[in-house]
């Protein structure tokens, strides 16, 4: 009778541990996912004052042409 009660007691442990440690991974999976969210996030966010900024720097400085460029010898 001992040897079934201790069998029985094993099993739901096991069970029970099992339960915990998924639990506990979803739970740190859906944290990680979050936390990877907010860098994103603010990665996009400074990436765009980056452009910003780069715009704003643009259209206080004077228009230069960007075309191609020729050496003397190509006309």
């Amino acid at each position: 009778m001992k040897r079934k009660i201790l069998i029985g007691l094993l099993a739901f442990g096991t069970i029970g541990g099992y339960a915990a440690g998924f639990g506990s991974m979803r739970c740190r999976a859906e944290h990680r996912r979050e936390r990877f969210e907010d860098h994103v996030a603010s990665v996009c966010v400074e990436a765009a004052r980056r452009a910003d900024r780069d715009d704003r720097g643009r259209a206080d400085a004077p228009d230069r042409d960007d075309g191609p460029r020729r050496h003397h010898g190509d006309e």
